[in-house]
């Protein structure tokens, strides 16, 4: 693969990957504004909403001035919280074209290509829905989604094993690739031996804690939505939408559900979230102001001390029994360090440090602005996530880490 087919390729597919996630909103909101539209709202409509929530997506701001929505007086507000759904989606495409264009003999062309095609789609997207309801800053949707796909392309295409068709079939290895591997190898050569020692096994527990309340959250969500089906259906009906509007409706919950299952995470740790200003949820109690009608917040989790506590136990739990798991891969520790007081801390020190660095990003791209008013600040202090969770993964990783991670200096190893 040629640099001008390379190039050529992410360009296609960063259009496609655009077309396909405007597609999902514009498709059912055009079939409403078809079928049951009365003449007196335009299709432009529609674009724009697909528009900005693209645009929301790649991480680019939107600034509402003062005007009305639905017929009720609403101020100028920002809304700038990520839907991690459609997010979530463009980044999965991107990474999969990613991998596939490892294969290539030289990768730069194709980051080039699909970060200007992303961005110029960004921009053009946002000159064509520009109206004087909704402000975008001037270069945010060229830099934004443009530094949005060429940031995942670059690690999907230098990170993890290479693509390959067939045995053979591939020509050699791009100077790319080659060379983020020999950095990556020169700075941890670079690290001083108390990090180097520490830094794989630690992430497996720190990272494992992350994915573990991911994967409880997720799995705590669904049984709520699962369980309150009949609030669920409730709320539809309260809503008095036609099956289009349904499907609407739908889609939207579904682009803002994975940043309720972080804030299920949050929760879980102790710390909660706000649906607003002036609302939290958190094991200490929930108390909510007037929230939209959307059924997905039946899963919004309740519950008093009692029952939260019992979900506070995961992370310390996981961060415990992985610390037990992690031993075989602390050899080189228990070389490096010479008492387990000192190794064990290190160790805890390191992986509570992964974890709450990983609960702070994750924090801050599922939070922001919502809307008007108290809606201005929904999800998550990140500041108090990570750190709760630094402290949840600390302890028991350091008490475990005592019994596992234990020195070969001392002397019942080196009778052996």
């Amino acid at each position: 693969m040629n640099r001008g087919l390379s190039f050529a390729i992410s360009a296609l597919q960063a259009l496609i990957i655009a077309a396909v996630t405007i597609g999902l909103v514009i498709a059912p909101l055009t079939l409403a504004w078809f079928i049951e539209g009365d003449g007196s709202v335009d299709w432009m409509v529609a674009f724009r909403v697909a528009a900005y929530a693209f645009l929301l997506a790649c991480g680019v701001p939107l600034q509402f001035n003062a005007g009305e929505i639905l017929g009720i007086a609403v101020p100028a507000f920002t809304m700038s919280t990520l839907p991690l759904g459609l997010t979530a989606l463009m980044a999965v495409l991107i990474i999969r074209i990613g991998h596939r264009l490892s294969a290539a003999g030289s990768i730069w062309p194709a980051w080039v290509g699909g970060s200007v095609a992303f961005g110029g789609i960004g921009l053009a997207v946002s000159m064509l829905s520009s109206n004087e309801a909704v402000v975008v800053a001037e270069w945010a949707p060229l830099i934004a989604p443009a530094f949005f796909f060429g940031g995942i392309m670059f690690l999907a295409s230098v990170l993890g094993p290479r693509y390959e068709l067939f045995e053979g079939a591939n020509p050699p290895e791009a100077k790319e690739r080659i060379w983020v591997r020999n950095q990556a190898k020169a700075i941890f050569a670079k690290l001083h031996w108390s990090l180097a020692s520490v830094l794989s096994p630690a992430s497996r527990v720190g990272l494992a804690v992350v994915a573990a309340l991911l994967l409880v959250s997720s799995a705590m969500i669904a049984l709520a939505l699962g369980f309150g089906w009949i609030q669920v259906v409730a709320l539809y009906e309260a809503l008095r939408v036609s099956v289009l509007g349904g499907v609407m409706l739908t889609i939207a919950q579904l682009a803002i559900l994975p940043n309720l299952i972080v804030y299920g995470m949050s929760w879980i740790a102790g710390p909660g979230f706000s649906i607003g200003i002036g609302s939290s949820v958190s094991a200490l109690g929930t108390q909510l102001g007037p929230m939209p009608a959307l059924p997905v917040f039946v899963a919004i989790p309740t519950g008093g001390f009692d029952r939260a506590i019992l979900f506070a136990l995961i992370p310390i739990i996981v961060a415990f029994v992985g610390t037990l798991l992690a031993r075989r891969y602390t050899d080189q520790m228990r070389w490096e360090y010479a008492t387990r007081f000192s190794a064990a801390l290190a160790f805890a020190f390191m992986a509570a440090l992964i974890a709450a660095l990983a609960a702070f990003v994750i924090s801050l791209m599922a939070s922001g602005s919502f809307g008007p008013g108290r809606f201005s600040e929904v999800g998550i202090n990140a500041f108090a996530f990570a750190g709760v969770l630094f402290l949840e993964v600390l302890i028991p990783s350091f008490i475990a880490g005592l019994v596992v991670i234990k020195p070969y200096s001392d002397q019942q190893e080196r009778g052996k």
